[in-house]
């Protein structure tokens, strides 16, 4: 998400020429921003750039603006949400905790949950939640599938083979451990380079049972 100082509308758009959407004639047109605001200014409305993006060649659209800047407001945007109780494990403290819609917003693979002990939220990997009920297991599980990285890709946008079979190897064991550490590192063993979900000082082939 962009923050609201990003946007960039009329005169604030830095580009001399922009892709203008003009939704009466249902096409986008190149043109000059001078000709866009020629435009927008006899309909009395606003060039709004789609991205913040610095382009060169800007897509944007016709629409209002109104000053001062503001966010849409959604009726609940400050309710917390909502708990279900069928989505439990074991925290901590012993007792039953819950995940919760949204993303951890930390290290990839962590997620959302909340303590009605504690009273406070905080955020949990899933080798922190043994046991749970099988609601929060396929819960987890469709969590952990949605937050893989994408493949590596070079400037072309292509993947070696050797880099998409690291790919797929981490990405599986990265479901079935929560874990992603998406930094380098090496075997201390053999000097191999260890996938990104892995933290440990060995590779899988010499690290004892407990590491991994």
């Amino acid at each position: 998400m962009w923050s609201l100082d990003q946007f960039r509308f009329d005169e604030g758009i830095n580009a001399s020429q922009v892709l203008l959407y003009d939704d009466q004639a249902g096409q986008t047109k190149p043109m000059s921003l001078t000709e866009a605001l020629r435009i927008a200014r006899s309909r009395d409305t606003n060039i709004v750039a789609e991205r913040p993006d610095n382009d060169e060649f800007p897509a944007c659209n016709l629409s209002r603006v109104t000053l001062p800047l503001r966010w849409e407001r959604l009726p609940d945007g400050d309710d917390p949400e909502p708990v279900d109780e069928r989505l439990w494990f074991e925290g901590s403290c012993g007792e039953r905790d819950f995940l919760v819609e949204g993303e951890g917003h930390s290290f990839r693979g962590r997620m959302s949950a909340w303590c009605p002990h504690l009273r406070r939220s905080y955020r949990v990997s899933l080798s922190e939640m043994e046991p749970m009920s099988e609601e929060a297991s396929y819960f987890v599980r469709g969590y952990l599938s949605g937050s893989e990285p994408n493949p590596p890709t070079d400037g072309d946008g292509n993947t070696t083979p050797e880099d998409l079979l690291a790919w797929r190897s981490a990405t599986k064991r990265f479901r079935r451990t929560g874990s992603w550490y998406g930094r380098w590192g090496t075997c201390q063993t053999c000097g191999c380079v260890l996938l990104p979900d892995s933290g440990d000082q060995r590779c899988a082939e010499h690290s004892t049972d407990e590491e991994l």
